[in-house]
């Protein structure tokens, strides 16, 4: 930096010179003719070309004898000095096109700057002042890094170790001081191995009890292969299916044959506690001979004996529509029902049940009563009036929930 400020000073004061030759004897001052150059490494674009034109052209570089200009090259006090020379000498700078006023505007102003140039370059002699001083205390900290790392201890390092040695010794030599209170008792330690075994002693008379011929009755209970009831089902809804046979006057066709009963099937759905003790349960029957449907509703009456048998009895009331007797069609008859049954409990929501029951028919009209055909002093069928009594067996499944 202090090089480029010196070379701008001398330029500029080499300017003023060159101006004033040029401007008080111009008639004196021989001027060569510029050379024309061509520089190979300013290619076309570069931010630098002009410059490098005009200054060429002025005379003051001519660039290097391969024809380059090298313009990242640094600036040598031999090149420095010839291009003074050409500016002092030829005067090449009143060439390159200034006139007599430009060129007095540039020498005032290089003596105006020319100050402020000198006291520049003085600072920048301070600082590389400044800059050799610390550089030497670099190097004299790195040279003592460097004795450190070559195991090479100074003197400080050597009383260092000296004055460390003698606190430890110090340390060590301290008398003991007088002993404190007792502590707390600590927990017992554990037991230590056992010592050895003693002399053998006199044999001695062992006397042998009699053995206790007393039975002592016996605490363990055996379980054996006992059948465990099933809870009985706390729960009062149930609902149930079932297959039975219903007697009848009228012959019934069964597996292609007339039999005096008739198959039937049903289902039901009740509660076993709508009163206390006292249910009711809603029952309906299909009876294929005679077409015939069946439903009645019944009060019943459970037993709970609390094991997997529960009897129950039934009363109520109920409706037969069935195939008529006189005409076409369907016929109704009304009738009284009594039933009595048990229920067998599977599990705790299964249980399987049997049935017998009786109806007593109010009329006759339907073959679904199965009270059989009356007839008049006629001949014809005359059913109207006629009333009976019909029993049933049944059986089936009922689901409680």
């Amino acid at each position: 930096m202090r090089k480029s400020l010196i070379l701008m000073s001398t330029l500029a004061l080499s300017l003023g010179v060159a101006s004033a030759q040029d401007t008080t004897t111009p008639a004196t001052t021989t001027a060569t003719p510029a050379t024309t150059v061509t520089l190979s490494d300013i290619p076309a674009g570069h931010w630098a070309k002009d410059a490098v034109d005009k200054i060429v052209s002025c005379g003051l570089i001519q660039g290097f004898p391969d024809g380059t200009f090298r313009g990242n090259d640094n600036l040598t006090r031999y090149q420095a000095a010839l291009i003074f020379y050409r500016l002092l000498q030829s005067g090449q700078l009143a060439n390159c096109g200034f006139s007599a006023s430009d060129m007095t505007t540039i020498t005032n102003g290089m003596q105006e700057v020319s100050t402020e140039l000198a006291a520049v370059a003085n600072r920048v002699t301070d600082l590389e002042k400044l800059t050799a001083d610390q550089q030497a205390r670099i190097t004299a900290l790195e040279d003592k890094i460097n004795a450190m790392g070559d195991n090479t201890a100074g003197a400080d390092v050597t009383a260092l170790q000296a004055r460390v040695d003698a606190l430890e010794a110090a340390i060590k030599n301290i008398p003991a001081g007088p002993a404190g209170p007792a502590g707390p008792t600590g927990p017992a330690g554990p037991a230590g191995p056992a010592g050895p075994a003693g002399p053998a002693g006199t044999a001695a008379t062992v006397t042998t009890p009699a053995p206790d011929t007393t039975t002592t009755p016996s605490t363990t209970v055996v379980i054996g292969d006992t059948m465990t009831e099933p809870a009985m089902n706390t729960s009062s809804l149930y609902a149930g299916v079932s297959v039975g046979a219903r007697g009848s006057q009228d012959q019934c066709q069964v597996r292609g044959t007339f039999a005096s009963y008739c198959v039937t099937a049903g289902a039901m759905i009740g509660s076993t506690s709508v009163i206390g003790p006292v249910g009711a349960r809603v029952a309906a029957e299909y009876q294929p001979g005679g077409n015939a449907v069946s439903a009645d509703v019944n009060a019943m009456y459970h037993l709970n004996a609390g094991g997997t048998l529960s009897p129950y009895a039934g009363v109520g009331l109920g409706l037969t529509s069935s195939t008529a007797r006189a005409a076409t069609g369907n016929a109704t008859d009304l009738y009284a029902s009594a039933l009595v049954g048990v229920d067998y409990h599977i599990t705790s929501s299964i249980a399987a049940y049997v049935e017998g029951d009786g109806r007593y028919y109010l009329s006759n009209k339907g073959l679904g009563s199965g009270l059989g055909s009356t007839y008049d002093s006629s001949g014809a069928v005359n059913n109207t009036g006629a009333k009976g009594f019909g029993v049933a067996v049944k059986a089936g499944l009922k689901f409680y929930f």
